[in-house]
């Protein structure tokens, strides 16, 4: 091992102490492995934006009609009974895997992934500024206690199937432009992102059990 040697005259010793390398940091490299994260997120916030910023055109009557694509009236969900919670939360999560499952199996598909990131900030923005406008300090305890954990960790999952569709749905439209010999080993990048669209799907049905258990471990407490 390389290292520094100090030498000490008086007592005529000598102590090796141990280099330090710093890491071979790589720009592109960095990019190349967050990159798409970043702009996902990035998309995701301006969807939330938006959706929150276009909450204060809804009244409540309304909020009560778009409860069957978000999550705007507590009311009635409480009525619901546990299976009900369940397959509500788990289509809206499936909605958007399989949203981007087809759109990783077409040549341009990789055009629209983005923009699931939009729609999906979109209604946790809108949903999230109704519950709060309409519920007050019960609306925001309620969703950061029992919507926010399952909706944060749906959206770890569709980070990551978005990138493996994105990156399929590239591969297609290199074979459409370029033709198969471009692309030899499709096969294997096809089946790998089968395994992963199972593991998305399994993803999307534990957020959905995890939001009913909230729900009914915690929803009765709250005085709506």
């Amino acid at each position: 091992m390389k290292g520094f040697v100090l030498t000490f005259r008086n007592r005529q010793k000598t102590i090796r102490l141990p280099s330090v390398k710093h890491p071979n940091l790589s720009l592109k490299r960095t990019v190349t492995k967050f990159g798409f994260q970043t702009v996902f997120f990035i998309l995701f916030l301006m969807g939330l934006a938006v959706g929150a910023a276009g909450s204060k055109g809804v009244d409540f009557a309304l909020g009560q009609k778009l409860d069957f694509l978000f999550i705007t009236n507590i009311e009635a969900r409480l009525e619901m009974s546990a299976f009900e919670i369940f397959l509500s939360c788990f289509v809206s999560y499936f909605l958007f895997i399989f949203a981007a499952f087809l759109c990783a199996l077409s040549a341009w598909g990789f055009t629209a992934i983005p923009l699931l990131a939009v729609i999906k900030g979109f209604s946790v923005g809108l949903s999230s500024a109704v519950i709060f406008a309409f519920y007050k300090v019960s609306g925001i305890g309620f969703y950061i206690l029992i919507i926010l954990p399952g909706t944060v960790l749906f959206l770890f999952t569709m980070v990551m199937y978005a990138k493996a569709a994105f990156r399929l749905s590239m591969r297609f439209m290199r074979i459409s432009l370029f033709g198969y010999e471009k692309e030899p080993d499709l096969s294997v990048g096809l089946r790998s992102f089968l395994k992963k669209s199972a593991y998305a799907f399994l993803s999307s049905g534990a957020c959905a059990v995890l939001d009913m258990l909230l729900w009914i471990l915690f929803a009765n407490h709250f005085d709506f």
